[in-house]
């Protein structure tokens, strides 16, 4: 389904120049908006696609989504870069820090309307040290409120995810397993947690059939609540991807947790900062899915 890049999940768009680090295939942080640009990236709404009739269903154990199910995701594709969000809030966007520039543009097109908002990514990311690549986030304080029928909730609560924790990996990236051949479908796909955060890293790694790719960057990884898979919370955003000796993706997929001490940190500073709800962060958030 999703190949492990810069977060993937699903299926995912486009992709661009990569930097191969240590095992791991990350996109530029000026991929997708790069700062020298004052152009900004813009989301598209999942649950407006339409699922096309001779789309490949399954990649790597993923399979085509019901857009209808995912109001709250979005998506990019542009010529240098492509990304994935979700909303939080009314006007919360979350997203991966590499996707956008500090204080950079993002612009939501919902049901023929824009919505525009300034990006903050994590000050850790910023650093430029490999031990921070791990706090990939990103909120965009959209200057009006976005209604969608319900908001993904955060997951703040870091006991939930153990080793082989079954994890719903989401996104929009490649139908070829070597990566790219986007069709311009949202996919979904389950993947087992085979590593936690530790000391200073907040990945989240998860290693099966299902695997982000090219463009999957900054959506979201979700953990079921209940047997009949109503309940979900979002545990991460999708970082980075695995590669093999031969520096193609491999199976393994890095997320950076939502719920480890920095994450909370960053999201809690963030909320309280620009006063406005987050999903499973600020206490009494309304109309969030659980």
């Amino acid at each position: 389904m999703f190949k492990s890049l810069a977060v993937s999940v699903g299926v995912l768009i486009v992709l661009i120049a990569l930097t191969w680090t240590a095992g791991l295939l990350t996109l530029s942080k000026a991929q997708v908006a790069p700062a020298s640009k004052p152009v900004p990236v813009t989301f598209h709404s999942v649950a407006e696609l339409t699922r096309q009739p001779g789309a490949q269903v399954t990649l790597r154990g993923a399979r085509l989504a019901n857009p209808k199910d995912w109001p709250a995701s979005f998506y990019s594709a542009v010529p240098d870069g492509s990304c994935t969000s979700t909303l939080v809030g009314p006007r919360a966007l979350l997203t991966a820090a590499h996707c956008v520039p500090d204080k950079g543009a993002a612009v939501i097109r919902k049901g023929g309307r824009n919505y525009t908002g300034t990006c903050s990514p994590s000050d850790l990311y910023h650093q430029g040290d490999r031990e921070t690549w791990s706090t990939d986030w990103a909120m965009c304080l959209m200057e009006s409120p976005v209604t969608v029928s319900q908001y993904e909730t955060i997951n703040s609560d870091p006991t939930r995810i153990q080793i082989n924790t079954e994890l719903l990996l989401t996104g929009f990236g490649c139908t070829k397993a070597s990566g790219g051949g986007s069709d311009g479908q949202y996919r979904i796909g389950e993947a087992p947690v085979t590593g936690l955060p530790t000391g200073t890293s907040n990945d989240i790694v998860t290693e099966g059939d299902v695997s982000l790719c090219f463009g999957d960057s900054g959506g979201g990884a979700f953990l079921f609540l209940d047997p009949g898979k109503t309940k979900r919370v979002q545990v991460s955003v999708n970082s980075r991807a695995g590669t093999d000796e031969n520096g193609k993706l491999s199976k393994m997929s890095k997320l950076s947790s939502l719920s480890t001490p920095q994450a909370q940190s960053f999201l809690k500073a963030w909320a309280s900062k620009n006063g406005v709800d987050v999903c499973g962060v600020t206490p009494g958030a309304n109309n969030c899915r659980f």
